[in-house]
């Protein structure tokens, strides 16, 4: 190992200063070593803060001073700065692990450049659980890293970062990974960046595009509430709704029996509920149906009638009878992408938080009783998740959404959230995600949303976060042995995420001047 300085002043467990004059990284992975009471101890540090000094230009007051001086004292710069220490390095015949130093090390101790492989044994691949997302960031010789899957679905996992920062890469990167091991994922696409996306195993296509339509037999009533527009808060309106679809149904089943489904259309369907709503008005008591106490109020019946007709004119293209639940759509071992690229965000949220709570129902289900829909551990892709988990929006998926993180562990059941808007992120939600992938973040206040949700980011690697350059990235939590300045490998099966070169799209467009266009600028002449 190279000697590179000395550890310098008041040394403590976790930190200590140094001095060096050769260039050092900021990142860099070094090893600290003493003997004390006989035996030897090597730690492990990162260079965490650095700044360099001329002894000689400490009292300079003029720019002469300067330019007299800098020949003669710039071989005497000298560097100083931090180093993080991340663990007393215990080596075993087949395995390299940390544990926590309780002494502070010997001050005047040599630091020497961390040893490559040795640097591979402790962040390389361990299991069959471990997947390789990347190399470190600071080291001259190439080193993999390797996160551990199992952790990253069973604590879950926020993926941030600005835009153009290198998040879809980074998520295809991740779904690569899972694919290659027979994995399943879902994903949530609010943009279609999806579409094109070929993933694949063993040289064959490993994903299932879904168009999301909707059987609103299979949803609950609140959930097909608000698919047509019914506010949460809209308590009248949601009572009408509801009392008519439950008149409908039992009617259905009355006249045509349980699979009645298959004597309807969608629009029939929707005019017979029209139809439910309208009598809610009526009075009249020979009528077996369930009615509303008290006087009905017009202006909320009309609006619920407004709602229904809306739904057809522009969901009619989703809606439809007949059409399995959502996750019986769900392929085993495929990445399942649901295309939201033509919804607004209310209906997006609806089809949504149908899946989340299914999946968890159907997750319960497998492991305490067996015979459900999804036997399989599975990963949801929350894209844009500050749509769905928003701080100050109150949607059927948030409620989820926090379901899962809180629950989902136990039913092998992870979430993914990815967002370039950290700050809009409802805190709970983001507390939860025990792993992050943190990219480039530049303002403030969504740096500090993210280090008041994660214990491991600490002021120092919040320091790197503005300047990382797009694929680099702070890796944080159980995924991994400790926090990671890391280069996230190019996807060579990317996700379609990125920017459209606007210059090279003119210089392709094709300009027709006509004759009137040129007769006009003559005479303007």
């Amino acid at each position: 190992m190279k000697k590179i300085g000395y550890s310098i002043g008041i040394t403590r467990p976790n930190r200590i200063e140094f001095i060096t004059d050769f260039p050092v990284r900021l990142g860099q992975f070094v090893i600290l070593e003493y003997e004390e009471n006989g035996k030897n101890h090597q730690l492990l540090g990162m260079i965490q803060k650095l700044e360099r000094e001329n002894p000689f230009l400490k009292d300079v007051a003029f720019v002469s001073q300067v330019e007299g001086m800098r020949e003669f004292s710039n071989p005497e710069t000298i560097i100083r700065g931090e180093i993080n220490i991340l663990g007393l390095i215990v080596e075993t015949d087949n395995e390299i692990f940390l544990q926590v130093p309780r002494t502070p090390p010997l001050p005047a101790s040599p630091i020497y450049e961390a040893d490559p492989e040795l640097l591979k044994k402790l962040f390389g691949s361990k299991k069959e659980s471990f997947v390789k997302i990347g190399t470190l960031l600071s080291e001259k010789e190439e080193v993999p890293v390797y996160i551990d899957i199992n952790q990253v679905v069973l604590r879950h996992l926020a993926i941030l970062a600005v835009t153009g920062a290198g998040k879809s890469n980074t998520v295809s990167v991740l779904l690569k990974n899972i694919v290659d091991k027979k994995g399943t994922a879902v994903v949530f696409d609010f943009h279609g960046e999806y579409t094109k996306t070929k993933i694949t195993r063993n040289g064959k296509i490993a994903v299932n595009h879904i168009k999301p339509f909707i059987n609103p037999v299979h949803l609950k009533v609140k959930e097909f509430a608000s698919l047509i527009g019914i506010k949460q808060n809209a308590h009248v309106q949601y009572r009408y709704f509801r009392l008519a679809l439950e008149n409908l149904l039992s009617d259905l089943k009355e006249e045509k029996g349980e699979d009645w489904e298959r004597f309807l259309s969608t629009e029939e369907f929707l005019d017979r509920l029209k139809e439910e709503v309208e009598n809610i008005a009526n009075t009249d008591e020979e009528s077996n149906k369930k009615k509303i106490k008290g006087k009905v109020k017009d202006d909320s019946l009309y609006e619920v009638l407004n709602k229904l007709e809306d739904t057809y004119l522009e969901l009619g293209h989703i809606i439809k009878l007949g059409v399995p639940p959502l996750i019986d759509v769900i392929k085993e071992g495929y990445i399942n992408v649901f295309d939201f690229s033509e919804l607004d965000e209310d209906v997006a949220d609806t089809i949504a938080s149908n899946i989340l709570r299914w999946s968890l129902e159907e997750r319960k289900k497998a492991v305490r009783q067996g015979g459900s829909k999804l036997p399989f551990p599975i990963l949801i892709v929350i894209e844009e998740a500050h749509i769905l988990a928003g701080e100050k929006r109150n949607t059927e998926s948030k409620y989820w959404i926090g379901r899962i993180a809180r629950e989902g562990r136990k039913f092998a059941l992870g979430l993914t959230i990815v967002t370039q808007r950290p700050k809009g992120l409802d805190k709970e939600i983001l507390s939860q995600m025990n792993n992050m992938i943190i990219l480039k973040l530049v303002e403030p206040e969504d740096q500090k949303h993210v280090q008041r949700a994660s214990e491991s980011l600490s002021a120092e690697l919040m320091e790197y976060l503005p300047s990382l350059n797009p694929g680099e990235a702070i890796l944080l939590g159980n995924m991994t042995k400790i926090p990671l300045l890391v280069k996230i490998d190019k996807a060579k099966e990317k996700i379609e995420g990125n920017d459209i070169n606007v210059v090279d799209e003119w210089a392709n467009t094709n300009i027709k001047e006509n004759s009137s266009d040129i007769l006009d600028e003559l005479d303007y002449i």
